[in-house]
């Protein structure tokens, strides 16, 4: 193996994180596929991104392709040659392969040149693959500067491209090549790099290239200061990232905001020093302190200046929490209802009032189609009513990530129900099911509005958009029903709710039955069924629990014997009745015994599948029809269905649709058939 390295460093202004995780995916997935096609060797791939550079270090490259023998083919023989001489349409070919007619080969008919080509250096290659990686990247929210002309993330400042020691020929985006890096915006300016020491390099100017050895550093200082005051700080995944993404040397910094915001809810305190700062708070014994941990883009503050300016930001912005906090406490929640009047939720879908009239109402009928008690339904209706009343209040304008949160703390200081208190915040979560009927009913009610109602007025959800989440509310109401155990038919409350609201009609209705379906089928994929049994039984998307019955019983019944016996009786009757419509038959008109004998079985078959469908036991079911086979067999074996006399031929057709229709009481088990291959 050789120990070439290759090296692309493009500096840039600051880099939004959101942009990091995309950019780095595509990096790889460029370059990787770049060498290949260019048939150029290599050991690794190192793909680093910080705020004000990113690029790729290749290990190992080989210093140029391998010469190849390229094959060429030609015209037919008897297009070449014309008694024995060759033709104008053999000359043309060899003039523009520039062969000579001595290395004319024929194989099969036809004529063949080979021509041998030397590979191209890496030296050679790497400019224009660099320049075609960069050119391929998208980006969320892409720049423009200068006079228009270039495109990109953010603009461009420099470019490193090098191959060991040698600058390669590369100009993009109006900046040339260099083994000119920059190190730390504050501290240095240029600075030279090479493939083979780049990392430390940089390091040496206060810039750690590297992600992962960021977040160790960044890691490590908590560790420190969790040490040193002998506290604890809990590591958010996320903020962790935001941090590493957007700092080249971080460095941790201890600050202290004034305690009595300590009387905050905690919730408050957090939103406001975690999603706003950047800030982790700190913890002593497992209780919320005045302290947090931000993070400079540097060394050492030795003057404190950054430790004051974070401690300025994050008071002021306490103490607007503070005061919003202390004025909203001045009334009970349910006086906020009447303020959602002046607030829109949807054009063309009224007030926050208007959409919490609508959920109430909904959430009352599921509430009785469930046999909810007394004291339960009161619950749920007053969950529902209250559930928006936060969206009225100061802190949550102020801090729209506390929608939820705080309208449970303003019901627990107003002497709400412990479960009307709770289920004000559960029917926001998307990702969690409720614990409370009262969070559980509201939220699905409100889902189910809002989905009905963007179907409505046109807010459908393409392959690439889903601007108001309508994916993920589907989720949640499949999640929901399914963990409860509820056996409602969402096709009659999607219904209820499209009364609730004037212009749904036929066209739109149907469209969100055939989005439920699908996402009922995506929902069941995200459970790890496959895709044949997810088709399946998806059209038991109007009983989630259900279908997830159906598809668990499916799952199992595949991997017996009788599976196989099970997809030979569907496929007979299936195959033949599909394309007929009606289910109608008179059994006394049947002749042949084994016609007779089968309507029996069925009638039988029928009632027993039925009784075991209510009972939800999926897979008595599936065993009662599989037993029918015999008697299916003999059927095929001994009537003739397609009968030249009409009457007795659609008579024939109807039956077995029926018994057709009954397999489908389980699912569509035509689609099965590559299950029993898989």
């Amino acid at each position: 193996m050789n120990d070439h390295k290759a090296l692309l460093e493009v500096g840039i202004e600051e880099l939004p994180s959101s942009e990091v995780q995309g950019m780095r995916k595509q990096l790889l997935e460029r370059i990787e596929k770049s060498l290949e096609s260019n048939r150029l060797g290599y050991g690794g791939i190192e793909i680093f991104v910080a705020s004000r550079r990113f690029g790729v270090l290749i290990r190992d490259i080989e210093s140029s392709q391998a010469d190849f023998v390229e094959k060429r083919k030609g015209p037919s023989e008897k297009i070449a040659y014309r008694d024995g001489e060759p033709t104008k349409a053999l000359l043309g070919f060899l003039r523009g392969s520039n062969s000579q007619l001595d290395e004319v080969s024929i194989e099969d008919g036809y004529v063949y040149v080979e021509r041998h080509i030397r590979g191209k250096t890496a030296r050679e290659l790497l400019p224009q693959i660099f320049s075609d990686m960069l050119r391929s990247l998208d980006f969320k929210k892409p720049m423009r500067w200068g006079d228009g002309t270039y495109r990109f993330v953010r603009p461009v400042k420099w470019i490193v491209a090098m191959l060991d020691s040698e600058i390669l020929d590369m100009e993009l985006f109006g900046k040339r090549s260099s083994n000119k890096s920059r190190g730390h915006r504050f501290f240095f300016d240029e600075v030279e790099v090479s493939p083979e020491n780049y990392f430390q390099n940089l390091r040496d100017a206060l810039v750690i290239a590297r992600e992962s050895d960021r977040e160790e550093r960044t890691l490590s200082e908590i560790r420190r200061i969790e040490s040193d005051i002998n506290s604890q700080i809990p590591v958010d995944e996320e903020l962790l990232a935001e941090v590493v993404s957007l700092t080249e040397y971080p460095t941790a910094v201890l600050g202290n905001f004034m305690e009595k915001y300590l009387s905050l809810p905690p919730e408050v305190i957090i939103v406001t020093i975690k999603h706003h700062q950047r800030t982790f708070p700190v913890y002593k014994e497992g209780k919320l302190t005045n302290g947090f941990v931000a993070f400079q883009d540097g060394p050492d503050d030795p003057l404190g200046n950054i430790r004051l300016g974070y401690e300025e930001v994050i008071n002021a912005r306490l103490e607007d929490a503070f005061f919003y906090f202390e004025k909203d406490k001045e009334k009970p929640i349910e006086n906020y209802v009447d303020g959602l009047e002046g607030i829109l939720f949807q054009r063309g879908l009224g007030t926050l009032k208007d959409k919490t009239d609508r959920t109430i109402a909904l959430s009352e009928a599921i509430s009785k189609k469930l046999g909810a008690k007394r004291e339960e339904l009161l619950e749920v209706k007053r969950t529902s009513l209250l559930a928006k009343a936060d969206q009225t209040t100061r802190v949550v304008q102020e801090f729209p990530e506390l929608q939820g949160i705080m309208g449970r703390i303003y019901a627990e200081l107003s002497g709400e129900n412990p479960d009307v208190c709770t289920g004000i915040e559960e029917h926001y979560r998307d990702n969690v099911v409720p614990a409370t009927l009262a969070g559980a009913v509201t939220g699905i009610s409100d889902r189910i509005d809002t989905l009905v109602g963007n179907f409505m007025i046109g807010n459908i959800p393409s392959a690439s958009k889903d601007p108001y989440a309508l994916r993920r509310k589907t989720s949640f109401i499949f999640k929901t029903m399914h963990h409860l155990g509820w056996k409602l038919d969402l096709l009659g409350l999607i219904e209820e709710a499209s009364s609730a609201l004037a212009g749904v009609n036929s066209e739109t209705l149907d469209a969100i039955t055939d989005f439920f379906s699908n996402r009922f089928e995506a929902f069941l994929l995200e459970k790890g069924f496959s895709m044949n049994i997810a088709r399946s039984v998806k059209v038991w998307w109007r009983f989630p629990y259900l279908g997830v019955r159906a598809a668990e019983a499916i799952s199992e019944y595949v991997k017996k014997e009788d599976f196989t016996d099970l997809l030979v009786a569907y496929q007979r009757v299936h195959n033949i009745s599909r394309g007929h419509s009606s289910n109608f038959f008179d059994g006394s008109k049947f002749v042949e015994q084994a016609e007779r004998d089968l309507l029996n079985n069925y009638l039988k078959c029928f009632d027993d599948v039925m009784e075991a469908l209510e009972r939800d036991d999926f897979e008595k079911s599936l065993l009662l029809l599989t037993s029918l086979k015999p008697h299916i067999d003999r059927y095929f074996d001994d009537v003739f269905v397609m009968a030249e006399q009409e009457d007795i031929r659609l008579n024939r057709l109807g039956f077995l649709k029926s018994l057709d229709q009954l397999f489908l009481k389980i699912g569509d088990l035509s689609l099965l058939l590559e299950e029993e291959r898989a």
